[in-house]
């Protein structure tokens, strides 16, 4: 019985990804095979251990791509193992690796956050080359989700640098996001003006002021911009409204940009 740790390695320049890949199993003979399985693609890199409770402490010394775990094993089950990784709130892709195929057992270990669950059984080449398939995926859609959330912060991060008041909207005028500009601008926190029409927080109307550029965008859906008012930041600005659109050409959001102008 056994668990696969994998762990992602960066290598010099110009050279490929590792997956490092921790099998640990109380039966010697499956932990020999497996290794020299999985050590026959080239980009994995497989360590042993014999004791699930000594890769519970690795997981958290250290950073893993994913574990790969059966599900009766001496002291620590596969679905316990996974209970205590998530308990310390790791978020690490979990496959679960075993010759029991009880339905409540693969409920309860997709409930629990496992990325995948594999049989075991028939022809070991077989098994282990979908064993190495499920590793990839799940290493790859993690990766993937990882870097969508840096994207996510970065974009954040560029969005509250940016002076300018910036608010996103929908449509119908409601506001969905707004940089720190536009909130110290406004005096509000963020609560504050979520789901307000921006001509109630910034003109302080039940409607859009005459000229409003997103009531002119919502027709020619192109970029407009107006020279206005805006009661509650106090001064004169161009107000221009930049729209996104999806594939079909409809109007999703829209980029509600202030810069003040000399009065």
């Amino acid at each position: 019985m056994h668990f696969f740790i994998l762990k992602r390695r960066l290598l010099s320049r110009g050279e490929q990804h590792v997956i490092s890949v921790l099998y640990i199993d109380d039966e010697p003979d499956l932990l020999e095979l497996g290794k020299r399985f999985l050590q026959r693609e080239e980009d994995f890199s497989v360590d042993t251990a014999d004791h699930p409770a000594q890769a519970l402490d690795r997981i958290r010394q250290q950073h893993y791509d994913a574990v790969v775990s059966d599900y009766l094993m001496p002291g620590m089950d596969g679905l316990t193992l996974l209970k205590a990784i998530r308990g310390d709130g790791n978020h690490v892709p979990f496959i679960m690796f075993t010759g029991r195929g009880r339905e409540e057992v693969v409920i309860e270990a997709f409930t629990r956050g496992a990325s995948f669950y594999l049989q075991k059984g028939g022809d070991p080449m077989v098994q282990f080359a979908e064993l190495s398939h499920k590793i990839r995926q799940a290493v790859e859609k993690r990766r993937a989700e990882e870097r969508v959330r840096q994207l996510q912060g970065e974009w954040e991060h560029l969005f509250n640098a940016v002076e300018n008041p910036i608010t996103i909207l929908t449509p119908d005028h409601r506001i969905i996001a707004a940089n720190r500009a536009a909130l110290e601008a406004v005096g509000c926190i963020m609560a504050e003006v979520l789901g307000k029409r921006c001509f109630e927080l910034f003109h302080h109307r039940g409607s859009p002021p005459p000229r409003c550029p997103l009531v002119t965008m919502i027709t020619t859906k192109r970029y407009e911009a107006m020279q206005m008012t805006v009661e509650a930041m106090n001064g004169r600005y161009l107000v221009s409204c930049t729209p996104e659109l999806d594939g079909d050409g409809n109007l999703t959001r829209v980029i509600h940009i202030a810069t003040r102008v000399a009065e």
